[in-house]
């Protein structure tokens, strides 16, 4: 995807467990090898055993036979240090570029894909055979799962359905099946069933979400949104462009007389008939277009003559379809390469779509073509760097195949940015020394403003990575892909501007294609040009200049520890808040009753220190730095949505026979037993007050009842109407609130007396209740508007007259992510019109007032914490003690403190 406003800061679908293999929060930084230090396989602790992230000359064995043959036998003789079987390993692709040559494997459990576990072997052709130049990649040592699942396909399926809701919400849904895959982890790994779901969110945000469904548990273990947001005669024609000026066309004739934008002209088309094709959506939702091939429903771009001009203008189809040829040729001219996908094969241009009736302010790539909206009333494909960087993302997804996380994300997009610049600086003649050559996306204000206020994004902004990293959560922006990708999009450009810009291309191209894979991150970005530039034979001085490069943006081993710092205590690093995976478990970072606090996490526990996939860590606030932490998992289930009373903590497990409710008495310290959990139903969203416990029980039908377990093990149905369907449960002080229907409507349960009251939220159509949190006497809930711009306000009232329901006048922000309240104080996190849309404008931090002035409409607040990264979901407890979720570092902990800090000058 191309501008970085996409997507609302909670209205997404769940974000990724997985980010880069350097600098990450869940996967172990893999060692490197060369001359001077040998290869060891890098073990930490616990942490996920890996081969080396790099070698260089192990040996200087000339073998015989191809490179794949040559890159084989390297890996076999040296098994002591890959610790891979070669026969684990499949051969993908080979690539050749002079006598270089790199050979790209897959690694295979018992057959089944490992989870971004690809391998890149460069040889380079000597006496008659081939030598073993260097590796790179990522390949897991120590895997011994089973690949027998025990839960089936399609069981899987619809457990993802009904465990987070979001993917129900998805317009025009549609499913694909990829089969089973095993996710690493530090117990041998996790098989798991993945699926593609693509569609539209309630944002107007397209979805291409990768879910991976735990094959033996079956709950989601995995989930992204990987969106990077005719026989006829050629024939010449005239296109005019968006900006007035008329341009030659290779098009074709069609047997009717009509005239299509298909260009057959190109050299792959002799070969394998690939062409050049450019579609025009007629503003059809971009959700009917995104994912798959284009469908009959959307036609080519027609001309009745051989002159394209209004609505193929005005479209941006003549755009799209010249800068797609010049794209072709670049990547043929200068890189040598074949099309987008390497093969020759056909480029295909979806044009003019829309959302909602309004203009799609975006372009992205979606795994088969670009796809085009509007911005402002100009098409985003009047940009060349546009629609380089899109089909650039293409290249990337056949070469690196970077995940659209974290660091490999902003890999990924940098990638983009650097040959969409490279490919429009070298059409318009703009030098390197242009202070403006590093705008991306410069013109799609066809005029109206200066290009500097137009620009998306500025390789120039001199951004360094140990200072202005921006440690983003995984719910805006896939962590930071756009945010983050200046910081190595800079180095990459400041490379071409000290050194050949043919050769800086050719380097960059050739890391990407030979050395980078999956997982890779800032650190491996150097590693891989380093290798990529010394392959090409350049001279010490541009290696020099390389290296500079990277330094100037502080890219080195080691740059995430650098930067950054906190004022509260760490009770949890590295974690993955499960709310991110599983829409509708509770949004704070930890729950908390008097000394004691549960965190629900997905995190490093998991990926990287051999624990659970999702468990609870259970602690006391009086021993410091996790001296007394608790950690509740099981092997074979997801522990995840704590709730604590004065003394146990509850939760939902799910496992492969089913969903429940278990309880850890001891406050958390204690053996894990089942409370509730029926074969015929799902009971989530545990709370717990003085034993007495609430859940939502979800029937195969899909009712969603509020059930009662009272203190004496009595159940009640709160809710026996039929056709329930409940969310976002609280109970405190006697009383159970929720929000029902399509949570329009807010229900208040008043234990003693049976007794229900409830109200509709006012507001516009697309209006819902989002969250719920109660004090002793009164219920605070936030609403959220799904339409066009999400927004959300916060809005209270007594538990005993729900008629009094009202909205608050403070907080005044209209995007307040996350709150918590108790009887004396209100937390919350805030994002602005920008973070509506998913646009990062800066670290988000955590305020609080008074409870009696928030209800007084007085605007008396200060802040939490003055540490320098975001803090997001908090969490009060007694007094001022509070916790909440802090990415100063490259890392998401959660972090406490015992006072608030006031203020902040």
């Amino acid at each position: 995807m191309f501008p970085t406003r996409q997507r609302g800061l909670r209205h997404v679908l769940a974000a990724a467990v997985v980010v880069a293999a350097t600098g990450s929060t869940l996967l172990t930084s893999p060692a490197w090898a060369d001359e001077e230090a040998p290869p060891a396989t890098t073990v930490t602790g616990d942490r996920v055993p890996v081969a080396p992230a790099m070698t260089q000359r192990l040996d200087d064995t000339v073998r015989e036979g191809t490179p794949a043959q040559a890159a084989r036998a390297h890996l076999k003789a040296h098994e002591g240090t890959y610790k891979v079987p070669v026969t684990d390993l499949q051969t993908l692709s080979t690539s050749k570029d002079g006598k270089q040559s790199s050979v790209r494997f897959q690694q295979k459990h018992n057959g089944v894909p490992v989870f971004g576990a690809e391998y890149a072997v460069q040889t380079e052709a000597a006496d008659g055979g081939q030598s073993v130049t260097s590796t790179t990649g990522t390949l897991y040592t120590d895997l011994s799962v089973s690949t027998t699942p025990g839960v089936s396909e399609a069981a899987a399926e619809k457990r993802m359905f009904s465990l987070d809701r979001n993917l129900s919400r998805v317009k025009g849904a549609k499913t694909e099946g990829h089969g089973l895959i095993v996710l690493p982890d530090a117990r041998g790994g996790k098989l798991a069933w993945h699926f593609t779901v693509t569609g539209g969110a309630a944002d107007g945000s397209p979805v291409r979400q990768e879910v991976y469904v735990d094959a033996n548990i079956g709950g989601i273990a995995l989930s992204y949104n990987n969106i990077d947001a005719a026989d006829a005669t050629p024939a010449k024609g005239t296109g005019v462009r968006v900006d007035g000026s008329e341009a030659e066309l290779d098009i074709n004739k069609e047997t009717g007389g009509s005239y299509t934008l298909v260009d057959s002209t190109r050299d792959m088309y002799a070969r394998t008939g690939g062409q050049i094709r450019t579609y025009d959506a007629q503003r059809k939702s971009y959700t009917l277009v995104a994912g798959g091939p284009v469908t009959e429903d959307v036609p080519l771009a027609t001309s009745a003559s051989d002159r394209f001009d209004d609505t193929n203008t005005s479209s941006g189809a003549v755009d799209a379809h010249l800068n797609a040829s010049k794209v072709y040729e670049y990547l043929k001219d200068k890189l040598g390469r074949d099309g987008v996908d390497g093969k020759g094969g056909t480029i295909y241009s979806v044009v003019n779509v829309a959302s909602n009736g309004k203009d799609y302010a975006n372009a992205f790539w979606d795994g088969s073509k670009m796809v085009y909206g509007h911005m402002n009333g100009v098409p985003l494909s009047v940009g060349l760097d546009v629609v380089g960087h899109e089909m650039t993302h293409g290249v990337t997804e056949h070469t690196a195949g970077l995940v659209y996380l974290n660091q490999s994300g902003a890999l990924n997009e940098a990638i983009s940015d650097y040959f969409g610049n490279a490919m429009e600086t070298a059409d318009k003649g703009i030098a390197m020394s242009d202070p403006t050559s590093g705008l991306i996306g410069e013109y799609l204000c066809n005029g109206t403003k200066p290009l500097e206020e137009c620009a998306l994004r500025d390789l120039n902004d001199g951004r360094n990575a140990q200072k202005d990293y921006e440690p983003i959560t995984l719910d805006i922006d896939n962590g930071g892909v756009h945010y983050n990708s200046t910081i190595v999009g800079g180095a990459l450009w400041d490379i071409r501007k000290n050194i050949d810009a043919n050769l800086a291309d050719r380097i960059i191209y050739r890391a990407s294609q030979n050395y980078l894979t999956p997982l890779s991150g800032y650190t491996d970005m150097r590693n891989a040009v380093t290798l990529a530039a010394k392959s090409l034979k350049v001279s010490a001085a541009d290696l020099d200049a390389i290296g500079r490069a990277f330094d100037g943006h502080g890219i080195e081993e080691g740059w995430e520890q650098k930067a950054g710092t906190h004022d509260g205590t760490t009770i949890g690093a590295d974690v993955l808040p499960a709310y991110e995976v599983y829409s509708g478990v509770d949004e704070q970072a930890a729950q908390i009753s008097g000394d004691v606090y549960a965190i629900g996490h997905g995190d490093a526990i998991a990926w990287d220190q051999g624990g659970a996939a999702f468990g609870i860590t259970v602690g006391r606030f009086s021993k410091q730095n996790g001296d007394s932490a608790h950690e509740l998992a099981q092997r074979d289930a997801y522990l995840l949505d704590p709730s604590l009373d004065s003394d146990r903590v509850v939760f939902t497990r799910i496992a492969a026979d089913g969903v429940g409710i278990y309880q850890a008495g001891d406050k958390g310290q204690g053996e894990i037993k089942k409370l509730v959990d029926t074969p015929d139903a799902d009971e989530t969203e545990p709370v717990t007050e003085n034993g007495a416990l609430a859940y939502i029980s979800t029937t195969p039908d899909g009712e969603q009842d509020v059930m009662l377990r009272k203190a004496d093990g009595t159940t009640v149905n709160v809710t026996p109407e039929a056709g329930t369907q409940a969310s976002h449960l609280a109970m405190k002080n006697g009383t159970i609130a929720w929000a029902g229907g399509d949570g329009t409507y807010l229900h208040l349960y008043d234990i003693a007396t049976g007794t229900t009251q409830k109200k509709r939220i006012g507001g516009f159509l697309f209006n819902y209740i989002s969250d719920i949190q109660l004090t002793s006497d009164r219920v605070f809930y936030r609403v959220t508007n799904g339409f066009l711009i999400p927004s959300t306000t916060l809005g209270s009232t007594p538990v005993n007259d729900v008629n009094q329901m009202a909205n608050l006048r403070y907080p005044s922000s209209l995007y307040v992510a996350q709150f918590s309240v108790n009887d004396n104080y209100l937390a919350y996190s805030t994002y602005s019109l920008w973070g509506a849309l998913g646009s990062w404008d800066g670290p988000t931090k955590v305020k609080v007032a008074k409870t009696s002035d928030v209800l007084a409409g007085l605007n008396n607040v200060s802040r939490v914490s003055c540490s320098s990264g975001s803090q997001l979901a908090p969490s009060l407890g007694d007094g001022q003690r509070i916790a909440w979720l802090d990415t100063t570092a490259a890392a998401t902990d959660v972090v406490t403190r015992e006072t608030f800090a006031g203020t902040c000058e």
